[in-house]
């Protein structure tokens, strides 16, 4: 097993101007191109040869990553998979000779693309790479969206321990994982990559927050990891429970992820742990995207299998240093599904300057959803399919979330609200029914919970309807709570 040190050089290496091999990979390129010679096997010697030089493209363009182990991806994507093949063509972009301006002609592919390529193909759509035989795992996201992975993918768990190491953990740790390992990957992708790194990982999942309490007190969890929000309320559990949350939860470290952390709320659970928390965001689709080191100035960008752009979310123009940038992620390697020029719809603050930790890798601070996809209590909820959540009910119209982050209190709050166009729902009787079934299927079908209220048309904008979905997700300020 490779040690984390040795992954942090071989990554950081990747944002370094590095020529050394070129000859070599350009003649693996050549086989690559030959259907005799191309095989998995000529593919991990490119990326083995690309390791080595780590070429990186970091300009006032703002493209960071591996440009040599992007053109190999390309090369070995276009073989398999005839829409990228078509979408390059129209392009009128040679993989093999891929640079940074015939790279923005390859046009961007959105989560509503993906959302929608799996319904009108299900289950997969019309990304597979492989066929159903060479599939390892089968992952899913919210939308649905479903990710099969074949054995070569790492899922994100290089990039996840050389994070776990700029936080300061120690082998011999104990992690507490409390993201969700019921469906989606975020709890097995970092339970993996504590486990690689030399930790002991206590598998808790979400939810049972006494059960959680009692084992990471059992076991004196020394490093956590999940939501922020479900740290303080572990918290406040374990005060009412009469624990003292320093002495007997002796967590050191923090890995938060799927949420933001506010200054805040970092202050608070300081308070009440004594913990350093670290800040983390990934995705589902594309893995783990940047992690803070213990500078906490920023969050540095995990090249090891991405290849990052970040681009104004009005004009598509490259994003410079200290401005606001879309990112749009290509994955570099053989994947099952694989994605090029994927825009989750993220938006971040490029930081410029160097960090004082020595890791050159550029830093970034989240900024927000970019349109009107939204992460909700740490899960991405998808306008589109919130409609079609509702399209399965008669006599229902446009809807609008209101989301609202109460003081005093540790979770978001959410509330669905659905124009009746058929006034007969709001009759008491036939309301509190609907409401109650359309809660339990946003719980099912979007994996969150939510308050559902039927209002009428006009209660809800004409800006919140599709396809744009404009106001479709909007933020309520609220009282402080006395």
């Amino acid at each position: 097993m490779a040690t984390a040190a040795a992954i942090r050089t071989e990554a950081r290496a990747g944002f370094q101007p590095a020529f050394a091999g070129a000859e070599a990979c350009s003649r693996l390129r050549e086989e690559l191109s030959d259907p005799v010679l191309r095989s998995s096997a000529a593919f991990a010697g490119a990326e083995a040869c690309s390791a080595s030089s780590r070429k990186a493209s970091r300009s006032l363009t703002m493209f960071f990553g591996n440009l040599d182990r992007l053109r190999n991806t390309l090369v070995w994507v276009c073989e398999r998979v005839p829409f990228y093949r078509q979408r390059l063509l129209e392009a009128g972009v040679d993989p093999a000779r891929l640079d940074s301006e015939s790279l923005r002609r390859i046009p961007v592919l959105r989560k509503a693309d993906l959302v929608r390529s799996q319904r009108e193909q299900p289950p997969f759509g019309e990304l597979l790479a492989v066929g159903r035989e060479a599939f390892s795992s089968l992952h899913t996201s919210p939308g649905p969206i479903f990710i099969p992975r074949i054995a070569e993918e790492r899922g994100g768990t290089a990039a996840l321990v050389e994070e776990i190491e700029a936080m300061g953990v120690r082998r011999g740790d104990i992690a507490h994982v409390t993201l969700n390992y019921h469906i989606m990957p975020g709890g097995l992708r970092i339970h993996r990559a504590f486990e690689e790194f030399g930790c002991l990982v206590i598998n808790g999942g979400v939810g049972n927050t006494e059960m959680q309490v009692k084992v990471a007190r059992a076991w004196g969890a020394t490093v956590y990891a999940g939501t922020p929000s479900f740290l303080r309320q572990i918290g406040v559990v374990a005060k009412e429970l009469g624990l003292d949350t320093r002495k007997d939860l002796p967590y050191r470290l923090g890995f938060s992820t799927a949420e933001k952390l506010t200054p805040e709320l970092r202050e608070e659970l300081d308070d009440t742990f004594g913990i350093e928390l670290f800040d983390h965001i990934g995705e589902a689709q594309i893995g783990p995207v940047a992690g803070e080191c213990r500078a906490h100035a920023g969050m540095h960008l995990s090249a090891n299998d991405l290849f990052f752009e970040f681009l104004d979310p009005v004009s598509g123009e490259p994003t410079e240093a200290g401005g606001v940038g879309e990112l749009v992620a290509s994955h570099l390697g053989p994947r099952g599904l694989p994605l090029i020029r994927y825009a989750p719809g993220d938006a971040y603050r490029l930081r410029a300057g160097g960090c004082s930790c020595g890791n050159p890798a550029p830093r970034v601070d989240f900024f927000g959803q970019v349109g009107g996809i939204r992460k909700i209590k740490g899960v991405l909820v998808h306008p589109i399919a919130v409609a079609d959540l509702i399209a399965s009910h008669a006599g229902l119209g446009r809807f609008q979330i209101v989301v609202e982050h109460r003081s005093g209190e540790s979770f978001e709050r959410a509330t669905l609200r659905i124009a009746a166009e058929d006034p007969t729902l709001l009759l008491e009787a036939r309301r509190s029914v609907l409401e109650a079934a359309l809660s339990n299927a946003a719980r099912s079908t979007l994996l969150i919970g939510m308050e559902i209220e039927l209002v009428r048309p006009e209660e809800i904008p004409e800006a919140a309807a599709g396809p744009a979905f404009a106001e479709a997700i909007v933020e309520s300020k609220s009282p402080v709570l006395s």
